[in-house]
Protein backbone atom coordinates (compact mmCIF):
# COMPACT_ATOMS: atom_id res chain seq x y z
CA UNK A 1 0.00 0.00 0.00
CA UNK A 2 1.61 3.75 -0.67
CA UNK A 3 -0.33 7.16 -0.78
CA UNK A 4 0.59 9.70 -3.85
CA UNK A 5 2.74 12.79 -2.95
CA UNK A 6 2.32 16.22 -4.58
CA UNK A 7 4.31 19.54 -3.87
CA UNK A 8 3.81 22.57 -4.64
CA UNK A 9 7.00 25.69 -6.56
CA UNK A 10 7.83 26.50 -3.04
CA UNK A 11 8.00 23.90 -1.03
CA UNK A 12 9.91 20.20 -0.73
CA UNK A 13 8.97 16.54 0.18
CA UNK A 14 11.61 14.90 1.72
CA UNK A 15 10.41 10.91 1.50
CA UNK A 16 12.71 9.02 3.63
CA UNK A 17 12.67 5.41 4.42
CA UNK A 18 13.39 1.14 3.04
CA UNK A 19 15.05 2.99 -0.21
CA UNK A 20 16.54 6.11 0.90
CA UNK A 21 16.16 9.92 1.05
CA UNK A 22 14.13 11.33 -2.05
CA UNK A 23 12.71 14.84 -2.89
CA UNK A 24 9.56 15.75 -4.83
CA UNK A 25 10.01 19.56 -5.26
CA UNK A 26 6.96 21.11 -7.47
CA UNK A 27 5.45 18.07 -8.82
CA UNK A 28 4.16 14.37 -8.11
CA UNK A 29 5.75 11.04 -6.01
CA UNK A 30 4.91 8.11 -4.35
CA UNK A 31 5.65 6.80 -0.59
CA UNK A 32 5.20 3.80 0.92
CA UNK A 33 3.01 3.62 4.12
CA UNK A 34 4.49 2.32 7.25
CA UNK A 35 8.09 1.85 5.53
CA UNK A 36 8.54 5.55 4.34
CA UNK A 37 7.94 8.90 5.84
CA UNK A 38 6.97 11.98 4.37
CA UNK A 39 8.05 15.50 5.95
CA UNK A 40 7.68 18.94 3.74
CA UNK A 41 10.59 22.10 4.19
CA UNK A 42 9.52 25.51 3.06
CA UNK A 43 11.40 27.27 -0.38
CA UNK A 44 9.77 30.58 0.48
CA UNK A 45 11.90 33.53 1.23
CA UNK A 46 12.21 34.62 4.58
CA UNK A 47 12.68 38.28 5.38
CA UNK A 48 14.93 39.21 8.41
CA UNK A 49 15.11 42.46 10.41
CA UNK A 50 18.36 42.36 11.59
CA UNK A 51 19.64 44.84 14.38
CA UNK A 52 22.82 45.64 16.05
CA UNK A 53 22.66 47.75 18.63
CA UNK A 54 25.55 49.51 19.97
CA UNK A 55 28.06 47.55 17.54
CA UNK A 56 31.27 49.09 18.12
CA UNK A 57 33.37 50.46 15.17
CA UNK A 58 37.16 50.31 14.20
CA UNK A 59 37.74 53.53 16.27
CA UNK A 60 35.58 52.87 18.87
CA UNK A 61 32.62 54.68 18.10
CA UNK A 62 29.19 52.81 18.92
CA UNK A 63 26.61 52.75 16.23
CA UNK A 64 22.95 51.11 15.70
CA UNK A 65 22.61 49.33 12.45
CA UNK A 66 19.63 48.26 11.07
CA UNK A 67 19.22 46.44 7.64
CA UNK A 68 16.63 43.78 6.06
CA UNK A 69 17.68 40.54 4.71
CA UNK A 70 15.76 38.02 1.85
CA UNK A 71 17.25 34.62 2.99
CA UNK A 72 15.90 31.07 1.00
CA UNK A 73 16.90 27.70 1.08
CA UNK A 74 19.38 27.22 -2.12
CA UNK A 75 16.74 25.17 -4.22
CA UNK A 76 17.66 25.77 -8.05
CA UNK A 77 21.03 26.08 -9.42
CA UNK A 78 21.50 29.11 -11.63
CA UNK A 79 23.18 30.41 -14.08
CA UNK A 80 24.60 34.11 -14.02
CA UNK A 81 25.79 35.63 -17.29
CA UNK A 82 26.94 39.23 -17.35
CA UNK A 83 26.40 41.13 -20.21
CA UNK A 84 29.22 42.90 -20.82
CA UNK A 85 27.52 45.53 -23.36
CA UNK A 86 24.78 46.23 -20.13
CA UNK A 87 27.83 45.54 -17.45
CA UNK A 88 27.54 49.47 -16.57
CA UNK A 89 23.48 48.76 -16.41
CA UNK A 90 24.07 45.65 -13.75
CA UNK A 91 22.19 43.59 -16.40
CA UNK A 92 22.55 39.78 -15.58
CA UNK A 93 21.32 37.16 -18.17
CA UNK A 94 19.89 34.58 -15.22
CA UNK A 95 19.14 30.92 -16.14
CA UNK A 96 17.91 27.76 -14.22
CA UNK A 97 19.78 24.99 -13.92
CA UNK A 98 17.89 22.06 -12.75
CA UNK A 99 17.35 21.56 -8.68
CA UNK A 100 19.91 21.89 -6.61
CA UNK A 101 19.19 18.58 -3.89
CA UNK A 102 22.79 18.86 -2.10
CA UNK A 103 21.88 22.11 -0.74
CA UNK A 104 18.15 21.31 -0.25
CA UNK A 105 19.51 17.96 1.91
CA UNK A 106 21.37 19.94 3.81
CA UNK A 107 18.84 22.48 4.42
CA UNK A 108 16.47 19.57 5.40
CA UNK A 109 19.53 17.83 7.71
CA UNK A 110 19.66 20.99 9.97
CA UNK A 111 16.48 22.34 9.80
CA UNK A 112 13.51 19.34 8.84
CA UNK A 113 10.32 19.11 11.33
CA UNK A 114 11.43 22.66 13.10
CA UNK A 115 9.39 25.40 12.61
CA UNK A 116 9.95 28.37 10.82
CA UNK A 117 10.49 30.60 13.81
CA UNK A 118 12.83 28.59 15.09
CA UNK A 119 14.97 28.69 11.50
CA UNK A 120 14.30 32.07 11.26
CA UNK A 121 15.96 32.89 14.54
CA UNK A 122 19.50 30.21 13.66
CA UNK A 123 19.45 32.53 10.21
CA UNK A 124 19.02 35.84 12.08
CA UNK A 125 21.25 35.08 15.08
CA UNK A 126 24.36 34.34 12.40
CA UNK A 127 23.33 37.28 9.74
CA UNK A 128 23.78 39.34 13.27
CA UNK A 129 26.90 38.36 14.35
CA UNK A 130 28.31 38.48 10.75
CA UNK A 131 27.29 42.63 10.29
CA UNK A 132 28.45 42.93 14.04
CA UNK A 133 32.01 41.77 12.74
CA UNK A 134 32.00 43.23 9.80
CA UNK A 135 31.30 47.07 11.69
CA UNK A 136 33.91 46.64 13.88
CA UNK A 137 36.55 46.40 10.84
CA UNK A 138 34.96 50.38 9.20
CA UNK A 139 34.92 53.64 10.47
CA UNK A 140 31.80 55.33 10.95
CA UNK A 141 32.31 57.36 7.92
CA UNK A 142 32.93 54.17 5.73
CA UNK A 143 29.60 52.78 6.74
CA UNK A 144 27.38 55.83 6.52
CA UNK A 145 29.04 57.21 3.04
CA UNK A 146 29.45 53.54 1.62
CA UNK A 147 26.76 51.76 2.18
CA UNK A 148 27.17 49.88 -0.64
CA UNK A 149 30.36 48.52 -0.19
CA UNK A 150 29.22 47.54 3.64
CA UNK A 151 26.37 45.52 2.02
CA UNK A 152 28.77 43.60 -0.15
CA UNK A 153 31.25 42.90 2.53
CA UNK A 154 28.50 41.40 4.55
CA UNK A 155 27.37 39.25 1.52
CA UNK A 156 31.05 38.23 1.13
CA UNK A 157 30.90 36.90 5.03
CA UNK A 158 27.75 35.08 4.95
CA UNK A 159 27.99 33.43 2.10
CA UNK A 160 29.84 30.20 3.51
CA UNK A 161 27.99 30.15 6.56
CA UNK A 162 24.66 30.07 4.59
CA UNK A 163 25.86 27.63 2.18
CA UNK A 164 26.77 25.37 5.13
CA UNK A 165 23.01 25.46 6.15
CA UNK A 166 21.83 24.65 2.59
CA UNK A 167 20.48 28.07 2.40
CA UNK A 168 21.28 31.58 0.32
CA UNK A 169 21.35 35.21 0.63
CA UNK A 170 18.95 36.95 -1.61
CA UNK A 171 19.31 40.50 -0.56
CA UNK A 172 20.08 43.02 2.05
CA UNK A 173 19.86 45.93 2.31
CA UNK A 174 21.07 48.74 4.82
CA UNK A 175 18.36 50.60 6.30
CA UNK A 176 19.42 52.83 8.98
CA UNK A 177 22.81 53.59 10.97
CA UNK A 178 22.45 56.03 13.93
CA UNK A 179 24.28 56.11 17.44
CA UNK A 180 23.24 57.37 20.64
CA UNK A 181 26.08 60.22 21.02
CA UNK A 182 25.41 62.17 18.27
CA UNK A 183 28.59 60.88 16.20
CA UNK A 184 26.56 61.64 12.99
CA UNK A 185 24.66 64.83 13.86
CA UNK A 186 27.59 65.71 14.12
CA UNK A 187 28.82 64.10 10.59
CA UNK A 188 25.59 66.02 9.28
CA UNK A 189 26.63 69.31 10.04
CA UNK A 190 29.97 69.23 9.16
CA UNK A 191 28.54 67.95 5.66
CA UNK A 192 26.01 70.74 5.95
CA UNK A 193 28.61 73.66 6.75
CA UNK A 194 30.88 71.41 3.45
CA UNK A 195 27.89 72.61 1.55
CA UNK A 196 27.12 75.95 2.40
CA UNK A 197 31.24 76.28 1.71
CA UNK A 198 30.82 75.00 -1.60
CA UNK A 199 27.95 77.22 -2.74
CA UNK A 200 29.74 80.39 -1.54
CA UNK A 201 32.95 79.01 -3.47
CA UNK A 202 30.64 78.43 -6.26
CA UNK A 203 29.08 81.90 -6.21
CA UNK A 204 32.75 83.51 -6.10
CA UNK A 205 33.34 81.02 -8.56
CA UNK A 206 31.21 81.99 -11.46
CA UNK A 207 31.20 85.82 -10.49
CA UNK A 208 35.69 85.69 -11.00
CA UNK A 209 34.48 83.50 -14.48
CA UNK A 210 32.14 86.32 -15.80
CA UNK A 211 34.46 89.43 -14.95
CA UNK A 212 37.16 86.67 -17.32
CA UNK A 213 35.18 86.93 -20.19
CA UNK A 214 34.52 89.79 -20.05
CA UNK A 215 38.08 90.81 -19.87
CA UNK A 216 38.27 88.16 -22.51
CA UNK A 217 36.16 89.60 -25.05
CA UNK A 218 37.48 93.01 -24.40
CA UNK A 219 41.23 91.82 -25.17
CA UNK A 220 39.31 89.70 -28.52
CA UNK A 221 38.32 92.86 -29.87
CA UNK A 222 41.81 94.62 -29.36
CA UNK A 223 43.14 91.56 -30.78
CA UNK A 224 41.77 92.26 -33.70
CA UNK A 225 41.56 95.57 -34.29
CA UNK A 226 45.62 95.15 -34.33
CA UNK A 227 45.72 92.44 -36.63
CA UNK A 228 43.88 94.58 -39.08
CA UNK A 229 46.26 97.52 -38.92
CA UNK A 230 49.13 94.78 -39.15
CA UNK A 231 47.18 93.24 -42.25
CA UNK A 232 47.21 96.87 -44.04
CA UNK A 233 50.75 97.25 -43.13
CA UNK A 234 51.79 94.14 -44.43
CA UNK A 235 50.00 95.08 -47.53
CA UNK A 236 51.90 98.47 -47.97
CA UNK A 237 54.94 96.12 -47.63
CA UNK A 238 54.23 93.77 -50.27
CA UNK A 239 53.92 96.40 -53.00
CA UNK A 240 57.31 97.97 -52.16
CA UNK A 241 58.77 94.56 -52.38
CA UNK A 242 57.22 93.74 -55.98
CA UNK A 243 58.11 97.36 -57.22
CA UNK A 244 61.59 96.38 -55.42
CA UNK A 245 61.62 92.91 -57.64
CA UNK A 246 60.33 94.23 -60.99
CA UNK A 247 63.52 96.88 -60.53
CA UNK A 248 65.36 93.97 -60.01
CA UNK A 249 64.57 91.79 -63.00
CA UNK A 250 64.99 94.56 -65.41
CA UNK A 251 68.73 95.57 -63.86
CA UNK A 252 69.44 91.71 -64.00
CA UNK A 253 68.39 91.48 -67.51
CA UNK A 254 70.22 94.46 -68.74
CA UNK A 255 73.62 92.61 -67.18
CA UNK A 256 72.83 89.66 -68.97
CA UNK A 257 72.37 91.20 -72.35
CA UNK A 258 75.54 93.28 -71.74
CA UNK A 259 77.92 89.76 -70.87
CA UNK A 260 76.22 88.19 -74.44
CA UNK A 261 77.82 91.14 -76.18
CA UNK A 262 81.16 90.62 -74.38
CA UNK A 263 81.57 87.05 -74.50
CA UNK A 264 80.68 87.35 -78.64
CA UNK A 265 83.48 89.86 -78.60
CA UNK A 266 86.24 87.63 -77.07
CA UNK A 267 84.72 84.23 -79.03
CA UNK A 268 86.10 86.42 -81.93
CA UNK A 269 89.24 87.71 -81.01
CA UNK A 270 90.01 84.40 -79.19
CA UNK A 271 89.30 82.51 -82.43
CA UNK A 272 92.51 82.30 -83.45
CA UNK A 273 94.30 81.29 -80.33
CA UNK A 274 91.69 78.09 -80.03
CA UNK A 275 92.72 77.10 -83.82
CA UNK A 276 96.58 77.24 -82.81
CA UNK A 277 95.64 75.41 -79.24
CA UNK A 278 93.69 72.84 -81.47
CA UNK A 279 96.67 72.58 -83.78
CA UNK A 280 99.11 71.80 -80.93
CA UNK A 281 96.65 69.13 -79.23
CA UNK A 282 96.96 67.17 -82.64
CA UNK A 283 100.89 67.42 -82.86
CA UNK A 284 101.13 66.09 -78.94
CA UNK A 285 98.11 63.05 -80.24
CA UNK A 286 100.34 62.04 -82.80
CA UNK A 287 103.91 62.02 -80.67
CA UNK A 288 101.92 59.96 -77.98
CA UNK A 289 100.87 57.21 -79.80
CA UNK A 290 104.12 56.83 -81.48
CA UNK A 291 105.43 56.51 -77.57
CA UNK A 292 102.42 53.78 -76.82
CA UNK A 293 103.98 51.81 -80.30
CA UNK A 294 107.41 51.89 -78.73
CA UNK A 295 105.77 50.55 -75.54
CA UNK A 296 104.28 47.52 -77.07
CA UNK A 297 107.24 46.74 -79.15
CA UNK A 298 109.48 46.93 -76.08
CA UNK A 299 106.18 44.75 -74.16
CA UNK A 300 106.82 42.20 -76.61
CA UNK A 301 110.35 41.81 -76.31
CA UNK A 302 110.16 41.68 -72.88
CA UNK A 303 107.48 38.84 -73.08
CA UNK A 304 109.55 36.57 -75.70
CA UNK A 305 112.87 37.20 -73.25
CA UNK A 306 110.54 35.84 -70.51
CA UNK A 307 109.46 32.76 -72.61
CA UNK A 308 113.26 32.16 -73.31
CA UNK A 309 113.91 31.90 -69.69
CA UNK A 310 111.02 29.59 -68.19
CA UNK A 311 112.07 27.52 -70.92
CA UNK A 312 115.68 27.50 -70.22
CA UNK A 313 114.53 27.10 -66.53
CA UNK A 314 112.28 23.88 -67.59
CA UNK A 315 115.49 22.25 -68.74
CA UNK A 316 117.35 23.01 -65.78
CA UNK A 317 114.74 21.28 -63.54
CA UNK A 318 113.97 18.25 -65.62
CA UNK A 319 118.37 17.37 -64.94
CA UNK A 320 118.03 17.85 -61.72
CA UNK A 321 114.67 15.60 -61.49
CA UNK A 322 117.11 12.47 -63.62
CA UNK A 323 120.06 13.54 -61.28
CA UNK A 324 117.78 13.37 -58.23
CA UNK A 325 116.30 9.91 -59.43
CA UNK A 326 119.56 8.71 -60.58
CA UNK A 327 120.68 9.26 -56.99
CA UNK A 328 117.65 8.09 -55.55
CA UNK A 329 118.10 4.12 -57.45
CA UNK A 330 121.73 3.93 -56.62
CA UNK A 331 120.23 4.78 -53.07
CA UNK A 332 117.61 1.85 -53.03
CA UNK A 333 120.47 -0.51 -54.77
CA UNK A 334 122.98 0.03 -52.01
CA UNK A 335 119.91 -0.87 -49.38
CA UNK A 336 119.19 -4.11 -50.66
CA UNK A 337 122.73 -5.07 -50.63
CA UNK A 338 122.93 -3.85 -47.17
CA UNK A 339 119.99 -5.99 -46.37
CA UNK A 340 120.76 -8.92 -48.38
CA UNK A 341 124.87 -8.88 -45.80
CA UNK A 342 122.35 -8.62 -42.43
CA UNK A 343 120.16 -11.14 -43.66
CA UNK A 344 122.98 -13.73 -44.33
CA UNK A 345 124.95 -12.66 -41.30
CA UNK A 346 121.66 -12.83 -39.34
CA UNK A 347 121.29 -16.82 -40.69
CA UNK A 348 124.80 -17.34 -39.37
CA UNK A 349 124.56 -16.09 -36.48
CA UNK A 350 121.52 -18.40 -36.12
CA UNK A 351 122.86 -21.12 -37.50
CA UNK A 352 126.04 -20.62 -34.50
CA UNK A 353 123.44 -20.43 -31.81
CA UNK A 354 121.29 -23.55 -32.83
CA UNK A 355 124.90 -25.94 -32.48
CA UNK A 356 125.33 -23.83 -29.40
CA UNK A 357 122.16 -25.05 -28.30
CA UNK A 358 122.28 -28.42 -29.78
CA UNK A 359 125.28 -29.10 -27.97
CA UNK A 360 123.87 -28.37 -24.52
CA UNK A 361 121.07 -30.04 -24.97
CA UNK A 362 123.04 -33.12 -25.69
CA UNK A 363 125.01 -32.58 -22.45
CA UNK A 364 122.05 -32.10 -21.05
CA UNK A 365 120.62 -35.10 -21.93
CA UNK A 366 124.28 -37.15 -20.71
CA UNK A 367 123.72 -35.79 -17.51
CA UNK A 368 120.53 -37.17 -16.96
CA UNK A 369 121.00 -40.75 -18.32
CA UNK A 370 123.62 -40.18 -15.72
CA UNK A 371 121.11 -39.14 -13.22
CA UNK A 372 119.24 -42.25 -14.56
CA UNK A 373 122.12 -44.54 -13.66
CA UNK A 374 122.96 -43.66 -10.33
CA UNK A 375 120.21 -42.47 -8.73
CA UNK A 376 119.98 -41.27 -5.51
CA UNK A 377 123.64 -42.15 -4.56
CA UNK A 378 124.80 -39.90 -6.86
CA UNK A 379 122.16 -36.74 -5.94
CA UNK A 380 123.83 -37.16 -2.58
CA UNK A 381 127.23 -37.23 -3.72
CA UNK A 382 126.55 -33.92 -5.39
CA UNK A 383 124.87 -32.22 -2.22
CA UNK A 384 128.31 -33.74 0.01
CA UNK A 385 130.09 -32.38 -2.29
CA UNK A 386 128.81 -28.83 -2.01
CA UNK A 387 128.65 -28.86 1.60
CA UNK A 388 132.18 -27.55 2.06
CA UNK A 389 131.03 -24.41 -0.28
CA UNK A 390 127.70 -23.77 1.85
CA UNK A 391 129.42 -23.54 4.95
CA UNK A 392 131.91 -21.38 3.24
CA UNK A 393 128.76 -19.23 2.36
CA UNK A 394 127.16 -19.25 4.98
CA UNK A 395 130.79 -18.06 7.32
CA UNK A 396 131.09 -15.01 4.33
CA UNK A 397 129.61 -12.19 6.27
CA UNK A 398 131.53 -13.22 9.51
CA UNK A 399 134.89 -12.64 7.13
CA UNK A 400 133.56 -8.52 6.73
CA UNK A 401 133.87 -7.78 11.04
CA UNK A 402 136.23 -6.75 12.10
CA UNK A 403 136.15 -7.12 15.55
CA UNK A 404 133.48 -9.49 17.60
CA UNK A 405 133.14 -9.23 21.45
CA UNK A 406 131.16 -12.02 22.81
CA UNK A 407 129.54 -11.99 26.26
CA UNK A 408 128.98 -15.18 27.99
CA UNK A 409 129.24 -16.48 31.48
CA UNK A 410 130.84 -20.06 30.55
CA UNK A 411 133.48 -18.49 28.13
CA UNK A 412 131.36 -20.90 25.28
CA UNK A 413 130.97 -17.82 23.31
CA UNK A 414 132.94 -17.92 20.33
CA UNK A 415 132.92 -21.90 20.18
CA UNK A 416 129.00 -21.14 19.92
CA UNK A 417 129.17 -19.41 16.82
CA UNK A 418 130.78 -22.20 15.24
CA UNK A 419 128.15 -25.04 16.79
CA UNK A 420 125.49 -22.50 15.34
CA UNK A 421 127.18 -23.62 11.74
CA UNK A 422 127.55 -26.70 12.37
CA UNK A 423 123.69 -27.01 13.58
CA UNK A 424 122.82 -24.85 10.00
CA UNK A 425 124.71 -27.66 8.32
CA UNK A 426 122.66 -30.79 10.08
CA UNK A 427 119.39 -29.23 9.17
CA UNK A 428 120.46 -29.61 5.12
CA UNK A 429 118.95 -33.18 5.40
CA UNK A 430 115.67 -32.07 7.03
CA UNK A 431 115.54 -29.42 3.94
CA UNK A 432 116.32 -31.55 0.97
CA UNK A 433 113.85 -33.99 2.25
CA UNK A 434 110.94 -31.38 2.48
CA UNK A 435 111.92 -29.63 -0.74
CA UNK A 436 112.56 -33.23 -2.86
CA UNK A 437 111.12 -36.08 -1.09
CA UNK A 438 115.06 -37.81 -0.56
CA UNK A 439 116.23 -38.97 3.03
CA UNK A 440 120.35 -38.15 2.64
CA UNK A 441 120.76 -40.39 6.13
CA UNK A 442 118.47 -43.84 4.26
CA UNK A 443 120.80 -43.69 1.39
CA UNK A 444 124.11 -43.11 3.45
CA UNK A 445 123.00 -46.28 5.46
CA UNK A 446 122.07 -48.48 2.47
CA UNK A 447 125.51 -47.44 1.32
CA UNK A 448 126.79 -48.34 4.41
CA UNK A 449 124.72 -52.09 4.80
CA UNK A 450 125.68 -52.29 1.14
CA UNK A 451 129.50 -52.14 2.50
CA UNK A 452 128.93 -54.67 5.22
CA UNK A 453 127.39 -57.27 3.19
CA UNK A 454 129.60 -57.49 0.26
CA UNK A 455 132.69 -59.18 2.19
CA UNK A 456 130.30 -62.05 3.80
CA UNK A 457 129.32 -62.62 0.15
CA UNK A 458 132.76 -63.15 -0.93
CA UNK A 459 134.10 -65.38 1.63
CA UNK A 460 130.99 -67.37 1.09
CA UNK A 461 131.73 -67.86 -2.59
CA UNK A 462 135.61 -68.82 -1.52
Amino acid sequence: MGQIITTSPNEAAVISGVKGTRFVIGGCGWRWLVCETVQNISLELMTLQIMSNAAETIKGVRVSCSSVAQIKVRALKINENHDAQNAGAGYVDVSVNGYDKDSIQVAATHFLGDSERNIKEAILKTMEGHQRQIIGTLTVEEIYKDRARFSERVREHVYDDLRAMGFELVSYTVTSVDDENGYMQALGATQTALVKREAAEGKARNEAEARKQVAFYNAEADSQTASAVRESHVSVNKQREQEAQSDRDLAIKKAAFDAEVNRARAQAENAGDIEQAKQDQMIVRERTQQDVVKAQVKLEVADKEVQRVKVEREGNSMAELLAEKNRAEAVRVKAEADSARIKMLGDADAAAKRSVGEAEATVLRKKADAWKEYGDAALVQMIVDKLPELAKNMTAPLSQTKEMVFVSSDGKGPSQLTNDVGRMLSQLPATVKGLTGLDIRDVMNGKKKFANEKPEATEASM
